[in-house]
């Protein structure tokens, strides 16, 4: 409910207004200047409802002394008997909302109240809209750095660069639907960890920043970014499943204020250079800016940063637990990788096409082709890390195994064949594998099989 103060030297107007106004506001009330001055440092109402002609201090002096304690966002209605234009025009130069006659009618007063709360309402939510991120309901970017500088300036505590990591993942596996509800949830969990009093904002798609007021102590830190890290694991596994096995995680990197200084745009590159070491050791964790040791680690590394950044580029995000499917092009140029390999280093290597076929010819395309690739997802959970495939045909696949000894070549075709089995669709389709094994020393093929399940 909004809150208003009724200021007048007479007790009778107070009681007045307060029964007019107290059906839709809480009215507070003050019977002189110097008295509405401490309400409101206290209670800090919407609206201040004031006689202009009052002893000791008049409106006027006690709205000039609230405005050089709180800005121009005091709103103040002066409620005056006075006609004089000349009194109009100085409170609206002071920034004055309204004025009202005295005598007035309920009904008048209640009116241009209501005309001036629409107004703080329009503006609460305009104020909100430019300030606060819509998805995570934290402060946003353009409005960040305002914020967080003040806070730099006069406040003591850590500032913190947080990097949600492996999210990209999220959106290429699950959608940005459910990217979005990644970011929800780990904004949560941000507040949730932190105090109200805490300045928490969104910078970018994953990027975060946080300044925890009063906190420096490096053992409390650690154990709140521990703890963030295992709720956004159960967050993640919650949303996705419990097969969910992208490496979400966050990643922290702290700078102390004001023993690392007050500057803003200097405090938070520190913060953002410890938040790369942390990253480049492994992530999820948390690491703290000193002057003295990122000196020693700038020397240490900085040959390397390139040849980190060019390999950062090229690595794969996120190494699954299966084999490596590729499109046709790519598929061309690991082959073609492949084969120099083995006849450089008398190495071996099966290659495999593995067709599923229709038991009933009348089954329809649609379902076929739902079918298919199902079981190339079956294909690719089955073989190993070092394994790598493409979708050759809608049924078709061409999977080559590396440096699979002849024993165990048959296990492969039996986990694809079980794996199959649990899917339910094994009774409809025949699976047939065509397999050569070519060898390095010879470059010829020494082996084929065909199987047909």
């Amino acid at each position: 409910m909004r809150r208003i103060l009724v200021v007048d030297d007479e007790e009778m107007m107070r009681m007045i207004a307060r029964r007019i106004l107290s059906k839709d506001y809480e009215v507070l009330l003050a019977s002189s200047g110097p008295e509405a001055i401490e309400v409101y440092e206290k209670e800090q109402p919407d609206l201040i409802l004031s006689d202009l002609l009052m002893p000791d201090m008049n409106g006027f002096e006690m709205h000039q002394i609230l405005q050089e304690k709180y800005g121009k966002d005091v709103r103040i209605m002066y409620m005056t008997a006075d006609d004089a234009e000349d009194v109009e025009d100085k409170g609206f130069d002071l920034g004055a909302s309204d004025f009202i006659r005295k005598p007035f009618r309920p009904e008048s007063l209640l009116r241009r109240v209501e005309n001036i709360m629409e107004n703080l309402e329009q503006i609460s939510s305009l104020t909100e809209e430019a300030t606060i991120d819509r998805l995570t309901g934290l402060l946003n970017k353009d409005s960040s750095a305002k914020v967080l500088a003040a806070a730099c300036q006069k406040e003591s505590g850590t500032l913190f660069m947080v990097d949600l990591d492996s999210f990209k993942l999220v959106n290429d596996l699950y959608g940005h639907d459910m990217g979005d509800r990644v970011l929800k949830g780990f904004a949560t969990i941000l507040v949730s960890n932190t105090e109200v009093k805490d300045i928490r904002c969104r910078v970018g798609g994953d990027e975060f920043a946080m300044f925890v007021k009063g906190m420096k102590d490096e053992t409390v830190l650690r154990e709140m970014a521990a703890r963030v890290n295992r709720q956004i694991v159960a967050m993640a596994k919650e949303l996705m499943g419990e097969d969910m096995e992208i490496p979400l995680g966050a990643s922290f990197g702290g700078v102390m204020v004001p023993e690392q200084g007050r500057d803003y745009d200097k405090l938070i590159q520190k913060a953002d250079r410890a938040l790369y070491i942390v990253k480049k050791n492994g992530k999820h964790g948390i690491g703290f800016h000193r002057d003295e040791l990122a000196k020693k680690a700038d020397e240490a590394v900085a040959s390397l940063e390139e040849l980190h950044r060019i390999c950062q580029v090229l690595e794969e995000r996120n190494v699954k637990n299966s084999a490596l499917w590729l499109d046709k092009d790519s598929f061309g140029i690991a082959y073609r990788f492949m084969i120099r390999f083995i006849q450089s280093y008398h190495s071996s290597v099966y290659r495999v096409l593995v067709t599923l076929e229709k038991k009933d010819p009348a089954m329809g395309d649609e379902l076929f082709r739902q079918i298919t690739d199902e079981f190339g997802n079956v294909i690719d959970r089955s073989l190993r890390k070092s394994d790598f495939m493409m979708q050759n045909r809608m049924n078709q696949f061409l999977v080559i195994l590396p440096e699979l000894q002849d024993e165990f070549a048959e296990s492969v075709f039996a986990r694809v064949r079980n794996a199959w089995k649990e899917s339910g669709y094994h009774d409809k389709t025949v699976i047939r594998f065509d397999a050569e094994k070519v060898s390095g020393d010879t470059g010829n093929i020494e082996e084929k099989r065909r199987i047909r399940l």
